[in-house]
């Protein structure tokens, strides 16, 4: 793992090299669009993360991506920067605090733990569950844009907020991983701080997530598009070509504070509206389960610490019931399930398409929409030995408050962009369908 993320920031240092000479000699000067990191998948949990160019001098500090994380934060212990800062505005506005003011201390330069701060937060693992109480502090942060077209350049964002939390909070991470980010709907996500400081026309983020754990990265865009891949000639957000509202679920309870009514949920809920399985409806089961109550059961929530899709059981059996028909007429082979998946098949007799497995294509009816979000092959089937492929879901039991968690298996190779503003998100079908995929949209 170390050895692959050292060669990737090598040829990205590289890149930017070039890309930053091409910018100097041209006329055209770089207008601000849309802010522009790389997406690495690790290869032991699955989980997505990017790098984060903090303080002074730089530290490069790798965070995890959760989508419905309410804030990033970042292990301090080992965190030190003349630029940090430990009093923040936000606290009073956003958070809370008291606005009381920081106190020195003799060591210098200052770092968390050092310092007083106005207020404090809970840091949140989602892979754990565990979470600690810490200070909250600002520094500055450097981070790349481009201007919809080729031209990349830098910017500082002088006050970026961010919690402080513990090393023994990085359990379950990605080793790599020193902290979190988050991208929930709140006024200190990363998105939303973004876009507010540099006065972006709308609050939005895209992803693109790759499947592949080798050099080639994805990307997570903030800001408004149009989007270019270097391996697709179009503006992907034309790709677009399904959105649907997103819904709030009025208890926030897969987050501290768990279980509140006092609070709703940052995470990112969508209304499905049915399920089928080569354009026939999965019907044997209570589709009542598709949507929320006002305890905040039930419904969708689209999840990147979730690798394989998780269903209600009585969704799950349904699903598979009607897959392994549709299967059989296509002549396919059951074989023995591997855990944790219920149907295996044989892949001796099964034909590789551009899409991936030619296997029942599983669609997502979504509220809004005639057309329905088509998981092919490549994102539904899962390789787990040298000749068997399993269908890529979990049963997630009878009792989840969840029943269905979209998982980032299934959303590998398909662009997905979430518009705060106006509360939808927006799918593309699989990008390789264009003889595209997240995993070379290496824009740097």
């Amino acid at each position: 793992m170390a050895s692959s993320s050292s060669s990737s920031l090598h040829l990205l240092s590289f890149f930017f090299t070039v890309v930053l000479a091409f910018i100097s000699v041209s006329s055209k000067p770089p207008k601000l669009h849309a802010f522009i990191f790389p997406i690495r998948r690790d290869e032991k949990t699955h989980q997505i993360y990017t790098e984060l160019d903090m303080g002074t001098p730089t530290n490069i500090i790798y965070t995890v991506i959760d989508l419905g994380g309410q804030f990033t934060w970042l292990d301090c212990d080992q965190y030190n920067s003349s630029t940090y800062r430990c009093w923040s505005p936000k606290c009073k506005a956003t958070i809370g605090g008291d606005g009381a003011s920081c106190i020195d201390c003799k060591e210098k330069p200052h770092r968390p733990g050092c310092t007083r701060n106005t207020c404090a937060l809970s840091s949140y693992n989602p892979k754990t569950n565990m979470y600690k109480v810490g200070g909250v502090g600002e520094d500055t942060m450097r981070v790349s844009y481009t201007d919809g077209d080729v031209y990349v350049n830098d910017a500082d964002m002088r006050r970026f907020t961010f919690g402080c939390g513990v090393k023994g909070l990085l359990s379950g991470l990605a080793s790599a991983a020193k902290g979190v980010l988050g991208l929930g709907r709140t006024p200190i996500s990363f998105s939303t701080q973004l876009s507010s400081a540099f006065k972006l026309v709308h609050n939005k983020f895209a992803l693109c997530l790759p499947s592949s754990t080798e050099v080639y990265l994805g990307t997570m865009f903030v800001g408004s598009g149009p989007f270019y891949f270097i391996n697709y000639t179009g503006d992907s957000s034309q790709l677009l070509n399904i959105k649907t509202p997103l819904v709030i679920n009025p208890v926030g309870h897969s987050r501290p504070p768990f279980n509140s009514k006092d609070f709703s949920s940052q995470d990112y809920f969508i209304d499905v509206k049915g399920i089928k399985v080569d354009g026939k409806p999965v019907v044997s089961f209570n589709t009542s389960l598709l949507s929320m109550d006002t305890e905040g059961k039930g419904g969708t929530m689209i999840s990147t610490m979730t690798y394989y899709t998780v269903l209600h059981s009585a969704i799950y059996k349904a699903l598979v019931t009607e897959f392994v028909k549709e299967a059989a007429a296509k002549k396919m082979k059951k074989v023995g399930s591997v855990a944790p998946f219920g149907a295996c098949f044989s892949s001796e007799n099964i034909k590789n398409t551009m899409t991936g497995p030619a296997v029942p294509i599983i669609e997502l009816v979504f509220e809004g929409n005639d057309a329905p979000w088509r998981i092919y092959g490549a994102n539904s089937m899962v390789k787990v030995k040298k000749s068997v492929l399993c269908l890529g879901f979990v049963d997630g039991g009878s009792t989840p408050m969840t029943s269905i968690i979209l998982g980032g298996y299934q959303l590998e190779n398909n662009f997905l962009e979430f518009d705060l503003e106006s509360s939808m998100v927006g799918f593309s079908s699989s990008l390789l369908l264009h003889n595209a995929s997240c995993s070379q949209t290496r824009l740097f």
